[in-house]
């Protein structure tokens, strides 16, 4: 491969969103249509031009949901015409006639074309519910003209707990928010929570929408990932809920840290430290265990995969992996990171997966290769690769077990990349 950077030759102010920008056929990584069908009896409203509609419309027949969203097409006439607020309110009516159940919860996702026309649709959402008022009616946003200021993901994650109300406070209710995948077993927090007596409230355990308002009446909300910070941060000014961020990292000390800040929070003991030297020691021994395996043989990690694949870099290089390279867009983590990867690995490939010069670029890779993440595992063209997007549900020493156990997997095992990554929306089920 080429069309890398050496990671001594970079500055941390580097980001790769230049402009025109390549699309690979990973498509792993979950969009707005995935985020918004995790609400249950909800439905889906998009009101574009064609040709926006036809991303939404594939990639929702793709997850064999069609029934859970709706389209109202933007055309010539209604910008001619000046009718973009009558088009919006009788597209929404005439759409609700005809499902065959009505939904509690209705996301309208307007696009660009309304912020240029400075179409006033807050006025039809409030006609709207004043019609429906069974009906919760949440105004969403698809426009990429926005994605450096108010990008969608984070807007959605934030704008589908906007139908949280205050309730009565259950001093023994946590939410987690923002997350598209469903904690567990492979999470120190989520497992120390519970084995605690705290009840953990999840959109990705609610299978009804009153069990997902009941969400209103956690003490805290648990935030994972960056993009969930704005649903952290509502929730907190809205509901009086605490916010607790915590960072899906691979730095034994902030785990420790953000462990005993939310235990503090909510009230119960902190780990023991026999607890966490006991969790230290055995992700020890399983990371050795897993490189001797591996010996030589290079890694290549993908910021899909990972939330922060600087600082996994650094862990994996620290433990005496071969970090070959890594797939990064911009640099957000912490500048000692970036500094210590210069100084310790400073011939780490640094590629951004968006250049438009990946279009071209010669994805063959002399001997075997291990990648973590669907982007690193296309752009080497290897099958032995970690299939997994977001850190999937993984946090602390449980997590970065969980990760060594897939690594050593994908070392010994092949998987059909080429088919695996052109499922868009990574754990989804198609239609």
């Amino acid at each position: 491969m080429n069309g890398y950077q050496r990671i001594a030759d970079m500055t941390y102010a580097y980001n790769a969103d230049i402009g025109l920008s390549y699309s690979s056929p990973a498509r792993g990584v979950w969009n707005i249509v995935h985020i918004g069908t995790l609400v249950p009896q909800s439905h889906q409203i998009f009101v574009c031009p064609t040709s926006c509609l036809r991303g939404v419309v594939l990639t929702t027949a793709e997850l064999g949901a069609m029934d859970q969203m709706s389209t109202i097409t933007v055309g010539e006439d209604n910008i001619l015409e000046g009718d973009m607020e009558e088009a919006l309110y009788n597209g929404v009516v005439k759409i609700l006639s005809r499902l065959k159940e009505r939904p509690r919860m209705v996301m309208v996702f307007t696009s660009c074309i309304h912020h240029f026309l400075a179409v006033n649709y807050q006025r039809v959402y409030k006609i709207l519910r004043r019609e429906y008022p069974d009906i919760d009616f949440i105004d969403c946003y698809m426009d990429p003209i926005m994605r450096r200021t108010a990008p969608p993901d984070p807007t959605l994650r934030r704008q589908i707990t906007r139908v949280l109300r205050p309730l009565p406070k259950d001093e023994t209710s946590v939410n987690i928010i923002g997350n598209e995948f469903r904690t567990g077993e492979h999470s120190d927090l989520y497992m120390y929570l519970v084995n605690n007596g705290m009840t953990v409230r999840d959109i990705t355990r609610c299978d009804t929408y009153d069990e997902y308002l009941q969400m209103g009446s956690s003490i805290a909300n648990i935030t994972f990932h960056k993009p969930a910070a704005k649903a952290g941060k509502d929730l907190e000014a809205r509901l009086g809920q605490k916010w607790l961020p915590v960072r899906t990292t691979y730095d034994y000390d902030v785990i420790d840290a953000d462990m005993k800040r939310v235990c503090e929070a909510l009230g119960i003991p902190a780990p023991a430290e026999k607890t966490i030297q006991e969790e230290r020691r055995k992700t020890e021994e399983l990371a050795e265990e897993v490189r001797t395996l591996l010996g030589d043989t290079p890694l290549s990690v993908d910021y899909t995969a990972v939330d922060e694949p600087l600082m996994f870099t650094l862990w994996l290089h620290e433990h005496g992996f071969r970090v070959e390279s890594c797939f990064i867009e911009n640099f957000t983590e912490d500048k000692a990171v970036f500094e210590a990867l210069q100084k310790k690995l400073p011939d780490l490939k640094v590629y951004s997966s968006l250049n438009w010069n990946m279009r071209t670029v010669d994805r063959g890779h002399e001997g075997m290769i291990t990648a973590v993440g669907q982007k690193a595992a296309y752009f080497n063209d290897t099958n032995h690769f970690v299939d997994v997007v977001e850190s999937g549900d993984m946090y602390g020493y449980r997590g970065i077990r969980r990760m060594l156990e897939l690594i050593r997997e994908a070392y010994r095992n092949e998987k059909d990349m080429r088919s695996l990554v052109q499922v868009k929306g990574w754990g989804c089920h198609c239609g």
